[in-house]
């Protein structure tokens, strides 16, 4: 009986030795470290302005007394400026509003000796963007509005167009102040009706595709 004790009494010693070994052993967990945001070299906060130059695809829907008489393309080159500011925060987003005036290259024949066109439209943005040192993507909409016009064979008469413009854009900065980019927007102009001797003649589905090349100068 004694043996048979004993026996037991060493058993439970090497258990509790063994259990001991692995508690100080086991290997303390490593405390959590949360992400850094990586510094970065260049800020896009500040006021900027600058020229732009591109190219529009759009069309309209022409009605006569609510009947749909035609349907034309206004594709034409495009050539503005802009100016706006950004605020760029320690996250590396940055957010700003930008306004723009452009002139426009679209007039077409609708019928002989009648043209139509825009010649100038503009807008008024918000933007919201990331970021990666000295490049910048972001996306952008807000308000829009462009001049209309029909003029021929005794006709002239135009008519301001107003609706919205959504897109998405990258710029980049090569030197401290000097960046350029590339902005493609969809703009909905929505639709006008013309008065006086075009009474009853209204633009509808007034849309554009535009793609523009940027060049600013940041403060």
């Amino acid at each position: 009986m004694k043996k048979i004790l004993l026996a037991s009494a060493a058993i439970i010693a090497m258990a509790a030795t063994a259990e001991a070994a692995d508690v100080v052993t086991q290997a303390p967990a490593e405390p959590y470290v949360a992400p850094q945001v990586i510094p970065q070299s260049f800020d896009w906060s500040g006021f900027y302005l600058g020229g732009t130059a591109g190219y529009d695809w759009a069309s309209a829907n022409l009605h006569a007394n609510g009947v749909k008489v035609g349907s034309e393309d206004f594709d034409g080159a495009k050539l503005g400026g802009f100016a706006g500011y950004n605020y760029q925060f320690d996250n590396n987003i940055v957010v700003g509003v930008e306004g723009e005036l452009d002139y426009n290259w679209n007039e077409q024949t609708i019928a002989p000796g009648i043209k139509a066109g825009s010649d100038w439209e503009g807008s008024v943005r918000g933007r919201l963007g990331y970021a990666f040192d000295n490049a910048l993507l972001y996306a952008t909409g807000g308000w829009a509005l462009a001049n209309g016009y029909i003029e021929g064979d005794g006709l002239d008469q135009d008519q301001t167009f107003s609706g919205w413009t959504v897109g998405a854009g990258l710029d980049y900065a090569f030197t401290e102040n000097l960046f350029g980019g590339l902005e493609y927007r969809y703009t909905d102009f929505g639709k006008k009706s013309f008065d006086g001797a075009l009474s009853g003649l209204e633009g509808k589905d007034y849309e554009s595709n535009r793609v523009m090349a940027r060049v600013g100068y940041k403060f």
